[in-house]
């Protein structure tokens, strides 16, 4: 007997949702927009971004590099008052640009494979930054 309530309920309410799907689609697709009713909406612009004057490239390593050397040469080019901040899996380094903006510097690298992460910061904040993967392999290919 309880069973029967239970599933003569449950048939109930599925019925109901059924017919409130209907009633709600016929109601939709019967309603009839005025050309007076719609609104212009006009967004305002928003301002464009500053460009920043601060850059970074970076001459060397090549990304994705295969060397047999744990040491290599970090080259590159920033903003001159820039600091340039470098970060390997086991060390960090902090270069200073000449004031042309060049920067170079000698970085020991891990057996295997190593991300590289070159972050420049301006003295205003804003911040540049540059990954690279260099893998270190004294298999010859």
């Amino acid at each position: 007997m309880k069973t029967e309530k239970v599933v003569i309920s449950f048939i109930a309410v599925v019925i109901g949702i059924f017919v409130a799907a209907i009633g709600f689609y016929f109601y939709q697709t019967t309603k009839v927009i005025k050309e007076t009713d719609l609104k212009n909406i006009k967004t305002p612009l928003s301002p464009t971004p500053k460009k920043s004057s601060l850059f970074i490239t970076l001459d060397s390593p090549k990304d994705e590099e295969v060397t047999d050397k744990r040491t290599i040469t970090l080259s590159g080019t920033t903003t001159p008052n820039a600091t340039v901040i470098v970060t390997t899996m086991t060390n960090d380094y902090m270069l200073t640009p000449t004031p042309t903006g060049s920067f170079s510097s000698s970085i020991v690298l891990e057996n295997g494979q190593n991300e590289i992460t070159i972050l420049a910061v301006a003295q205003n904040g804003e911040e540049e930054k540059i990954v690279r993967t260099v893998t270190v392999s004294s298999e010859t290919f």
